[in-house]
């Protein structure tokens, strides 16, 4: 059994610390043990899904050794260190099973070897790198809920009452962008560190979209605001000051459909087609803008929902189609990749080892491997708050290969008075 120092323990691991100093015993008496005094102290905080057992654990490891389960040389302890990682894993996953969501991905940013333990134990969290669909339950008391493509099914994760009461218009990492639509604000929330940043009154309102060029804890991030109108800003904290940079689209181009940041650009998609790339950093003192149409030649229609995405460096039109024939419609997507060093877009037939992930609020593009389990390579998922009236499905998968659309059925539904939206959970 490994030895165990009690310097700088947190109080709620004392009990563990007790039964580890004394003569070998199983680890189902341990575990029994600890969770019989658990019981006792943190009955009431443990049903609670914001408990801070997760957060008490997370602080063990500022004083925690790295160590890998897989390495069998662990490195020797010196004074004051402890050798928490060494925590037997059955009595690990205990505890994870007692935890709420939060608490147990502060649990995985302990060590690398509570990490593995974590991910290997508990599969209903949010991981990290596969995108969930946020969307709201119906009802007239319907709360946010995370859907699950691998579990089919809808996750157990609790999100605090302010994100509840507002409605997303945007995605980074962890980070949610909540629309107030009475209050006529936006607030960006941290679903795992509980952070929050109320961003400058937006010019327009309601807000469609909301793009953020990194999290808003890092320096120079930008963000820019769709308006529901088809209006577009600009906004830049450490230089801006607080102030929006309102964008106005041409006459000829009338309003702004879609956007996305690629390459440090803000690309905007109009109303007739024409694509723009305007300089998203308000430090330069002209706005460059260019456009991007080079050689882009097809049969616009507005009706027809469009989406800009960046995938891996490159920027990517998405176009779904409806084709009628007779009593039957089918659907297709269209995928068009801009090249900038030949200036001109190419028409996309294939994605291996991707997969895309389109809607009104937010569009993704993932590496498809053996760790996303659920996600389809080569598909283009998308996802709407209404059924279309022509195609009877709200959230769909096209596959690229054999033209077939699937439905992906949520049980129990999704409240039509919001856009579902496709997220990257992360901690980053």
């Amino acid at each position: 059994m490994p030895k165990i120092y009690k310097a700088g323990a947190p109080k709620l691991l004392l009990p563990i610390l007790h039964l580890l100093s004394q003569k070998p015993i199983s680890y189902a008496a341990m575990a029994r043990g600890v969770f019989a005094w658990l019981g006792k102290k943190y009955s009431r905080q443990l049903e609670r899904p914001n408990n801070r057992v997760g957060e008490n654990l997370f602080l063990l490891g500022r004083s925690c050794q790295m160590a890998s389960p897989q390495n069998p040389r662990r490195r020797q302890l010196g004074t004051g260190q402890s050798s928490w990682p060494d925590l037997p894993p059955e009595l690990l996953e205990s505890i994870l099973c007692r935890l709420g969501p939060l608490g147990r991905v502060a649990v995985r940013l302990v060590c690398s070897s509570w990490r593995s333990c974590a991910r290997a134990s508990i599969s209903s969290d949010l991981t990290f790198e596969a995108p969930r669909l946020l969307l709201r339950r119906p009802g007239s008391c319907g709360s946010l809920a995370f859907f699950s493509l691998r579990r089919d099914e809808i996750l157990q994760f609790a999100l605090p009452g302010r994100v509840n009461a507002g409605r997303c218009c945007g995605q980074i990492g962890g980070w949610l962008a909540m629309a107030y639509d009475e209050e006529r604000a936006v607030e960006l929330h941290n679903i795992f560190s509980g952070e929050s940043v109320a961003m400058p009154r937006a010019p327009t309102f309601p807000v469609a979209k909301i793009v953020l060029s990194a999290p808003p804890t890092s320096l120079g991030w930008v963000a820019a605001v769709l308006g529901s109108l088809g209006t577009l800003a600009l906004l830049q904290p450490d230089v801006s000051g607080g102030a929006w940079t309102t964008i106005a689209a041409a006459a000829e181009h009338r309003a702004f459909r879609d956007v996305a940041i690629w390459r440090g650009r803000l690309c905007a998609l109009s109303d007739d087609g024409t694509i723009r790339a305007y300089r998203a950093d308000l430090r330069a003192r002209v706005a460059a803008v260019s456009e991007l149409n080079y050689g882009l030649v097809w049969r616009w229609r507005w009706q027809q929902p469009t989406y800009l995405v960046e995938s891996e460096g490159e920027l990517l039109l998405v176009r779904k189609l409806y084709r009628v024939d007779g009593d039957s419609v089918e659907v297709e997507v269209e995928i068009r990749r801009f090249r900038p060093e030949e200036r001109k877009w190419e028409e996309v037939r294939e994605l291996p080892g991707r997969a895309l992930f389109v809607g009104a609020v937010a569009s993704v593009a993932v590496l498809v491997t053996a760790a996303l389990p659920g996600v389809r390579e080569n598909c283009v998922y998308f996802a709407r708050r209404e059924v279309d009236m022509m195609v009877p499905h709200a959230v769909g998968v096209y596959s690229l290969g054999d033209r077939e659309t699937a439905v992906v059925a949520i049980a129990g539904g999704h409240s039509v008075e919001v856009e579902p939206v496709w997220i990257i959970p992360s901690v980053a």
